[in-house]
């Protein structure tokens, strides 16, 4: 505390003393001076009336520096000092509001005729202060509490109670979003002015009441503007299923309300960690109620397991899938119910998307596939939008996403542009969420198979027309951001993926806790390789470092396996093999058949470059040859992770000195050649093509393919 805190602090404690029991207008500041205790050069004296006004400048500032200082001392004897956690729902963040506005009301009636000197006091301008020759310009005061006190009480406002409200309304903003920098100190700041003006007029109310009045306003002044009108839903919600559980525990109306919980958190895409929860308590009361209907049972279960998908909790999303294939299984086929076939392909669908993102993509296009083939057959005409066809054409989508996450890139392409042609013509308008979807699955496909430039085009469009539907910190918003910088770090533009990320909600620890932590991994590691390849390796390596011990970081060995990977590449840009070779070492330890060929791939490919590095060239051909034996496993010849291991042979021969083969290596990501999908297997501007044209110019020795020269019509 500096010397000037300590004066003020002093004279709040003298004021407050002074104006407990003398009335405004009776206050002599002589009388405040000689109450002040300050030790003075090692010894105890009294001050003036000058030397007050010199440090106060005004009496606005002397009352409220005397409020300031008598509502810490209440709140000290009352408060707990532990910092309030993040609530549950959003009626227990609105009753923690309360109950810290409910302490500033109890603190009126305890000091009402405190509060009442301090009213009259904070609206008292003296005639020195209205002469022309005084300054205009406010005093300069401590940043600190008790300087932001003064600083207020100079414009005749009351900020003793910010301190007090700042952390609640932090933590109870955190319930639904995340609130920016500073928000919640100017929230405590205009919520302290107005309780002290509302508290001190109405000093006859009951304390309960007002501050459940000022805990209203703050909830519609300011957190339903930061988070969105959709909190209002909640809230209604929320209160209804507190109704029911209050007079109908157990019963139908307790049952109803708590799916309407469960719909008004899923709706959003934002607290997916507090939906698998909902879910959880919805299914305990469909299970103890006695109704023992499969098919609710398992619509709880399937919605469980997806928002837990998305937020990262594999195991919780194991458990859940499992009980839906096995109501599917047993219960819905015993009842012969007609549905029984639609809830099967639903349980196979569920468990697609589960191997899916547990790394194991060649197992989730098997379970894929026999879905996709049983909802086609009911999809209907190929017109019109009917749920049996919104059924095929997720499994559609799935399906092309893990056959191009297989390895497989050109069947998994054209897949995926087979659903977006199909959605575009049922849905026809292009800006439809389904249809941006279906484009979004599009540009990962793209990715996967060597054509970046194109897939930064659709995930631009697309993330524009998505951002306007859903809330920016929604996890939908967020997975666009991170494929969107996952194309930028492909293209290896790093300045274009710290511009993405750098203030992005998805890298933000709020969205790690509540929507996803699978993705805010991702994020992070994208934004890790970014920092490295624009020049901070010391900082990229640290990031990757926090981010494997991170405790709420996703447990799946995908996550686990990219951050080895990612610090392997670090490792490797920094000119030390031997450490990248330990990382990739862990990720050979985990790395099960059929598994993630592309993901064995790039393990294979950078330990070929940890042993050339090493100059054990005997071992990186080893592991090369092995990457070129993935065709085995199903992953394509021309697939953008096996040419790069032909690059970096013929590099090798090409720095030796040797050019024999170079011609052979290099001439698939040459050609130009159309492919099954309708593009060259590497598209214009991928950086593997530029080096690989770098590198046969400068060879001298390979036949570089010509295309014709374009000639623009008009200048024919």
């Amino acid at each position: 505390m500096s010397a000037q805190e300590r004066r003020l602090s002093a004279i709040g404690e003298a004021a407050a003393g002074v104006l407990r029991t003398t009335p405004y207008h009776l206050a002599r500041a002589e009388e405040v001076a000689a109450a002040v205790r300050l030790p003075r050069e090692g010894h105890t004296g009294r001050r003036s009336a000058v030397w007050l006004y010199n440090e106060v400048k005004s009496r606005r500032v002397l009352v409220a520096l005397a409020l300031h200082h008598a509502f810490a001392e209440f709140a000290e004897r009352n408060e707990p000092a532990d910092r309030p956690a993040v609530p549950g729902g959003l009626v227990e963040a609105r009753e923690l509001v309360t109950r810290a506005l409910l302490l500033v009301a109890r603190f009126h009636r305890a000091e009402s005729f405190l509060t009442q000197q301090v009213q009259l006091g904070i609206g008292d301008i003296a005639t020195s202060e209205k002469r022309q020759s005084a300054p205009h310009d406010p005093p300069a005061w401590p940043e600190s509490a008790i300087g932001r006190a003064a600083s207020a009480g100079w414009a005749g406002r009351v900020l003793a109670y910010a301190c007090h409200l700042a952390p609640v309304l932090s933590a109870a903003a955190q319930a639904v979003c995340p609130p920016p920098r500073g928000w919640a100190q100017a929230c405590a700041e205009q919520l302290s002015d107005l309780a002290f003006d509302a508290l001190t007029d109405d000093c006859d109310g009951p304390v309960d009441r007002q501050a459940a009045a000022l805990s209203a306003h703050w909830y519609e002044r300011h957190l339903v503007p930061l988070a969105g009108s959709w909190v209002a839903e909640l809230d209604v919600a929320e209160r209804v299923r507190d109704t029911a559980r209050r007079t109908a525990p157990g019963g139908r109306a307790e049952i109803d309300a708590q799916a309407q919980v469960l719909r008004c958190v899923l709706d959003t895409g934002i607290l997916l960690r507090r939906a698998g929860r909902e879910a959880a308590d919805l299914a305990r009361l469909l299970a103890a109620s006695g109704e023992q209907d499969p098919r609710a049972l398992f619509d709880v279960h399937s919605r469980r397991g997806l928002a837990l998908l998305r937020y990262g909790d594999l195991e919780g999303t194991r458990a859940s899938f499992a009980t839906c294939r096995e109501l599917a299984e047993k219960d819905l086929a015993a009842r012969a119910a007609p549905e029984a076939a639609v809830y099967r392909s639903r349980a196979r669908h569920n468990l697609g998307e589960l191997m899916l993102e547990a790394g194991r993509p060649v197992e989730a296009a098997e379970q894929f596939e026999p879905a996709r083939i049983a909802r086609a057959e009911g999809a209907g005409p190929a017109s019109g939008v009917s749920p049996a066809w919104r059924r095929h054409t997720l499994t559609a989508q799935a399906a092309a996403r893990a056959v191009a996450r297989a390895g497989r890139v050109v069947e998994g392409l054209r897949q995926a542009e087979a659903v977006v042609a199909d959605r575009l013509a049922r849905l026809g308008e292009p800006g439809d969420i389904n249809v941006i979807a279906a484009r979004v699955s599009l540009a990962e496909t793209l990715l996967e198979a060597g054509q970046p430039i194109e897939a930064r085009h659709l995930l631009q469009e697309a993330r524009r027309h998505r951002a306007e539907l859903v809330q920016p910190i929604a996890y939908w918003t967020g997975y666009d951001t991170v494929r969107l910088a996952q194309v930028e770090l492909a293209l290896r533009e790093p300045v274009g993926v710290l511009r993405l990320l750098d203030d992005a909600p998805v890298m933000d620890a709020w969205f790690a806790r509540h929507v996803s932590c699978r993705l805010w991994a991702e994020a992070r590691t994208v934004h890790a390789m970014a920092t490295a390849l624009a020049g901070d390796i010391g900082a990229a390596r640290a990031a990757l470092g926090e981010l494997a011990a991170a405790p709420h970081a996703a447990p799946a060995e995908t996550h686990t396996a990219a951050v080895a990977r990612a610090l392997a590449e670090v490792e490797l840009m920094s000119g030390d093999p031997a450490a990248a070779a330990a990382e990739l070492t862990k990720v050979q330890a985990a790395e099960r058949m059929p598994g993630d060929p592309p993901g064995r791939a790039r393990t294979l490919l950078l330990t070929a470059r940890c042993e050339e590095a090493r100059g054990d060239a005997a071992a990186a051909r080893r592991h090369r040859e092995a990457l070129a034996g993935l065709t085995h496993a199903g992953v394509d010849p021309l697939h953008p992770l096996l040419l790069e291991g032909r690059f970096d042979e013929a590099a090798r021969r090409f720095h030796a000195g040797s050019f024999e083969g170079l011609e052979e290596l290099l001439a698939p990501l040459l050609d130009r050649t159309p492919l099954a999908h309708g593009r060259p297997a590497l598209g214009d501007g991928h950086p593997l093509l530029l080096k690989a044209v770098v590198l046969a110019d400068r060879s001298g020795a390979v036949h570089l393919p010509r295309t014709p020269r374009q000639i623009l019509w008009e200048d024919a």
